[in-house]
């Protein structure tokens, strides 16, 4: 142990005399970039990525060539935020392409302590910081027990006139604990739920944090938190069988199938190394060796609706053992094939060796392997959290090559091409849908578009599995692609209520041609109506000379109808502003008397007992925001300085801990009314007819997300 800690104080000695001999005052700063970010949490919401916590480390680059890196300790209270309109490659400087958000002013501490690893818990609405470990200096200042942080982004649920954007401090149940850590966690948007697998945690789960002492316990649970209702989340704490191996770091899959979906839970290891600060011993090694490939070569299968694990064997080219990889999930078009795509890793059994580069498929439900990428020695990351941001492509967020001095090659983010199985730039306009890469369907059959030929495994290690996934997942899944330029909300810009980019576009072209209907309709009501009086005007001279007719105010005035047919008619006619049930007969006025009325050309009657327009009040109902919508992603997340506490080995295969971390609705109720016009001849047979048109009530409603809401000031600035 002494040995290890001299050897990492003398490479930080190296690092420190370069920044204070060579990089001194006299010298400038003349860039800064993120060189490693390990053990970060993460999660989208609709079309913002959230970081937060980990170990960020950067680079800053002086005048005369010296290169310094440095802890991010600026990472506490503050959560990052990508918004996935804003392209970016290889070069790009993501001290930029990053924005960050601030937790609370002053009061981080209490409020977001720095956790490294954990999980951030997301539907597309809002997310929730579980798990991952706290920087010991601040284990005075840390929130209760019970207490975990949250973020809504969109409000969902009944409505709520004064919610806005905004940190939420949520609570946990008496049986679930926050001191856990190194679990592996996947949400589940379309069923608003989130699952913690197994991880490491203190023997007597109390509190544990770098620096004191390290949580040496695997732990044998799975934590679920149900977010259905918003502000009143569930947590649950189920116990895993005793067939179902704990460990840590491993990646849990959500794959839709069945009535609820299932889990998937692959890799991880026993005995991880980063969780002793004095290396392995033989018998350790040795245990990890043995126990540690099984986990790919057998997966744990979960059903979320019966809560039953299952285990099943897996074919074809399995990976070696791996810890602090990532996932995501593909599926066929026809739901043929889901294909889990892993990245990235390492063994967890030595702190200085080389990280992962390849890319490795699991296929369901044929549960056969395939490798898909062959990476560099140069380029792997581990500690990192991958998220499938299009149906073709997978953003891997974050990581660290072997240390400090190992800056990631193409930086803290990478786009990997699910179909041409290749890295390349970010482009929010490129894209396309998910196509099965040739070297599954020659495993598994069928085509890119699906159509898999085999459906099972060459044998099911547990019958019951065949049954559920013969089942079709018949939930909605939302999305939210493509992404266009400004279509962010992290930093308060609106997403009118999940309607599609081009709804504003076909709103505005459909009223316009609503507008022209109007004007159609009223320059041919005024015509018809124009030919109507002449026509009377006619009809009463030639009656004068042969009949008594009434002693009209005005000869071009509408006459009085004679009697006619009882309308049985009980429909809603609209007058003005007010709605009137049409109970007495629609057709029969004073009787057949003569009506008698102001001179006037107008269609309005002096009121009578018959027509008279009854009050009814005019009520449109409120309606509140319609929720969304939903994607179902692998893990989107919300530095420390270093005094106070000790680091890990040089390997830094461990989180270590740095910090973590409007909308605005209107209901526009549009109420439309178009009176009927009507018009009559007085005849001894005629009857006078009744045209009526009225136009429903109709409500909008738009939320605006803003920054973070409450008592807190949120601060946004440039990374």
């Amino acid at each position: 142990m002494f040995f290890f800690l001299a050897t990492v104080y003398t490479l930080l000695a190296v690092v420190v005399d370069c920044a204070v001999g060579e990089c001194g005052s006299w010298q400038t700063q003349v860039n800064i970039s993120m060189c490693n970010w390990q053990g970060l949490r993460a999660n989208v919401l609709r079309d913002t990525i959230y970081l937060d916590g980990g170990q960020l480390w950067l680079q800053k680059g002086y005048s005369d060539g010296c290169i310094q890196p440095e802890e991010d300790d600026t990472l506490g209270g503050t959560i990052y935020y990508l918004d996935l309109s804003t392209p970016f490659n290889t070069s790009s400087n993501f001290t930029t392409v990053l924005k960050n958000i601030s937790v609370a002013s002053g009061a981080a501490n209490n409020i977001a302590p720095k956790y490294v690893d954990g999980v951030m818990f997301a539907n597309d609405d809002e997310f929730y910081l579980y798990g991952g470990r706290a920087d010991a200096t601040l284990s005075g200042e840390q929130p209760p027990d019970n207490e975990v942080l949250g973020y809504e982004a969109f409000q969902y649920g009944p409505y709520r006139s004064s919610w806005k954007p905004g940190l939420y401090e949520g609570h946990l149940s008496t049986n679930v604990t926050r001191h856990i850590t190194n679990g592996a966690g996947v949400s589940a948007p379309s069923e608003n739920l989130g699952f913690y697998f197994s991880g490491m945690r203190d023997p007597d789960w109390g509190y544990f944090s770098y620096g004191t002492r390290g949580p040496n316990t695997t732990a044998d649970t799975l934590i679920t938190v149900d977010m259905s209702v918003m502000r009143d989340e569930k947590w649950y704490n189920h116990t895993l069988p005793s067939y179902i191996p704990g460990r840590a770091n491993a990646e849990l899959v959500w794959v839709p199938m069945s009535d609820s979906g299932v889990l998937v839970a692959i890799g991880g290891v026993i005995n991880p190394v980063e969780m002793r600060q004095d290396g392995l011993e033989k018998s350790q090694t040795a245990e990890s060796k043995r126990v540690s490939p099984t986990f790919m070569e057998t997966v744990s299968v979960y059903d979320v609706k019966s809560q039953t694990w299952y285990l099943q064997n897996t074919t074809g080219d399995t990976p070696p053992q791996l810890t602090q990889f990532c996932s995501v999930l593909a599926s066929a078009a026809d739901g043929s094939s889901h294909n889990i795509y892993i990245y990235g890793g390492y063994s967890g059994l030595v702190y200085d060796e080389n990280a992962s580069d390849d890319v490795y498929i699991l296929s369901l439900p044929s549960f056969k392997w395939i490798k898909a990428y062959s990476g560099t020695n140069t380029h792997g990351r581990v500690g990192h959290r991958c998220i499938k941001v299009y149906p073709d492509q997978m953003l891997a967020l974050g990581g660290m090559h072997i240390d400090i001095t190992h800056c990631l090659e193409d930086g803290v983010i990478v786009n990997f091409n699910l179909n041409s199985l290749r890295f390349e730039d970010y482009d929010p306009t490129q894209w396309g849908e998910y196509q099965v890469p040739d070297i599954v369907t020659a495993e598994i059959g069928g085509s890119s578009s699906g159509g898999a030929t085999t459906t099972a495994p060459s044998s099911w290690t547990n019958t019951s599995l065949a049954g559920i996934f013969d089942k079709k997942y018949s939930k909605t899944i939302e999305t939210y692609w493509p992404y266009n330029n400004g279509s962010s909300t992290a930093g308060g810009n609106s997403k009118s209520g999940g309607l599609p980019t081009w709804a504003a576009a076909v709103i505005g072209v459909l009223c316009g041609l609503f507008g022209i209907a109007l004007l159609t309709v009223g320059f041919w009501l005024y015509r018809r109506r124009r030919n109507q009086r002449r026509a009377a005007a006619v009809a009463a001279t030639t009656e004068s000379d042969t009949k008594e007719k009434p002693q009209w105010m005005d000869s071009d005035g509408p006459t009085s109808p004679g009697p006619g047919p009882v309308s049985e008619s009980t429909g809603v006619e609209t007058t003005q502003d007010s709605a009137v049930t049409s109970v007495t007969p629609g057709t029969v006025e004073s009787g057949g008397d003569e009506v008698y009325e102001l001179h006037d050309s107008s269609p309005v009657e002096l009121p009578t007992q018959f027509n008279v327009t009854r009050s009814t009040p005019n009520i449109s109902p409120q309606l509140g925001p319609m929720r969304d919508s939903h994607s179902p992603v692998s893990l989107h997340s919300r530095g420390e300085s270093d005094s106070g506490h000790s680091y890990l080995p040089s390997h830094y295969r461990r989180p270590s801990s740095l910090s973590t971390a409007p909308s605005f609705s209107i209901d526009n109720v549009v109420t439309g009314r178009t009176s009927y016009f009507q018009e009559s001849f007085e005849n001894e047979n005629m009857q006078r007819p009744r045209h009526g048109s009225e136009i429903s009530d109709a409500s909008v409603s738009s939320d605006e997300r803003g920054r973070v809401g409450g008592s807190e000031t949120i601060h946004e600035h440039e990374a």
